[in-house]
């Protein structure tokens, strides 16, 4: 082999492999927790290390974690070691990584506070979003009522059950932004009938970044006799998610987002107590000798090498601190509205409430088209965003969200957000060139 880790010392470890080069792999992320100075929250140079672990193209301020985040440097070093692996033996290297399944899944079970028995390993939280969607038995006139800002991996598979067996998918009106965190609790409640069996709905919205109150409204959902699912494709990795605190059914997410693990990485929670209510949607071999969460990722090959790396990523995490991330990414988050909202023709959609966001900011320009907005601030400050706009990919918004969405991770720096301020204040004055 030419890795530099022997044929036979990796089948020897082959109970455990993959935990060295877990160690190996973060071992970076857990200096730099022992070494965070105790003002690491305003120590630039501290974050500053921090990025460095990462593989970001220099000078670009890459805003977009929204829809995918960057692969920390020890991660995908660990990755492309698996991958090495299964190119020089792929059959014996692939089922030794795939024996590291159970031990991934009991630590990202840990990681949302659940049980390993409640979790599934999948690619996303569409795909998790479609399993639940497909699994659980509803007839013709069943309600299921979603929120009005759901990405369509929410919604389309809802509306696609709706056309197959004739249930109602009714959608809840959520502002933009929204009125207070009671309100969007009170907009579910009166969409509630007798037919109603279960609500679906963001832990936070792809479209505005607004947290829902989602601990309210199960307890809203379970108080009704309802199931609760929930899509935590934002959370995950931006806030500390509890999905035992927050009292959901299913919860499903992505770790490529916020957790920054490589894409076709994802997790589904359900719960023990409603497992036997849904079915897997994907049944290979020996499928049904599973009885708890394990049913739901019976797949048979798969990339096993981008799997375990998201041991790695959940490892990065744990390393500098769940905390420690989530109060940079609101530091960042709430400086950058707070500037914003002072600029002349800036209309924000993500609520100032800081207990309904987090990393997320939707925004616009009342005097200048989205597109070109956006593209002035890439070419004339290097400034990566995602564009929100109306029409068929973004149907949601009843208000009409049209413009651009800005996401600070811990990566993101204050300069890169000011950059965004900066750019936003010349076209808002007529002084962009």
């Amino acid at each position: 082999m030419h890795s530099g880790l022997s044929r036979r010392a990796f089948l020897c470890a082959a109970p455990v492999a993959g935990a060295a080069l877990s160690a190996n792999g973060v071992q970076a992320a857990f200096a730099l927790d022992m070494e965070a100075p105790q003002d690491w929250k305003f120590d630039a140079s501290y974050w500053d290390r921090v990025r460095r672990n990462f593989h970001l193209q220099p000078g670009l301020a890459y805003l977009n974690t929204g829809t995918v985040g960057a692969t920390p440097a020890p991660v995908l070093a660990a990755m492309n070691s698996y991958w090495r692996l299964m190119a020089e033996n792929p059959n014996e290297n692939s089922a030794i990584l795939q024996g590291r399944q159970e031990a991934i899944r009991a630590k990202a079970a840990s990681f949302i506070g659940g049980d390993a028995a409640e979790v599934a390993i999948l690619r996303n939280a569409s795909e998790g979003n479609n399993l639940i969607c497909q699994g659980i038995d509803l007839v013709k006139g069943d309600e299921v009522l979603i929120g009005s800002l759901e990405h369509d991996s929410n919604r389309q598979p809802w509306l696609l059950k709706a056309k197959r067996t004739g249930i109602v998918v009714k959608e809840v009106p959520i502002g933009t932004p929204a009125e207070s965190a009671q309100a969007i609790v009170d907009a579910f409640e009166r969409a509630i009938t007798r037919r109603t069996k279960v609500i679906s709905v963001a832990h936070c919205d792809t479209v505005t970044g607004t947290i829902t109150p989602l601990k309210k409204i199960a307890a809203l959902a379970h108080s009704r006799g309802l199931l609760i699912f929930a899509d935590g494709a934002q959370m995950l990795g931006a806030t500390r998610v509890d999905v035992r605190d927050l009292d959901v059914d299913t919860y499903t997410t992505t770790c490529h987002k916020w957790l920054a693990s490589p894409a076709g990485t994802g997790l589904l929670y359900v719960r023990k107590g409603i497992q036997e209510r849904i079915w897997p949607s994907v049944v290979t071999e020996n499928w049904w000798s599973y009885s708890d969460a394990r049913k739901y990722d019976r797949v048979s090959r798969r990339p096993w090498p981008v799997v375990a790396a998201l041991e790695h990523a959940l490892d990065f995490q744990l390393a500098l601190g769940q905390t420690r991330i989530e109060q940079r990414i609101r530091e960042l988050s709430e400086y950058f509205r707070r500037e914003a909202s002072r600029i002349p023709h800036v209309v924000i959609y993500t609520p100032q409430d800081p207990t309904m966001s987090a990393g997320i900011t939707s925004l616009t320009l009342d005097n200048i088209a989205p597109d070109l907005a956006r593209e002035y601030l890439r070419v004339r400050h290097d400034v990566y965003i995602a564009a929100r706009a109306k029409g068929e990919r973004y149907p949601a918004d009843p208000n009409g969200v049209a413009g651009f969405r800005v996401s600070t991770h811990f990566y993101n720096t204050f300069e890169e957000v000011d950059r965004v301020l900066t750019g936003l204040r010349a076209l808002a004055s007529g002084t962009a060139s």
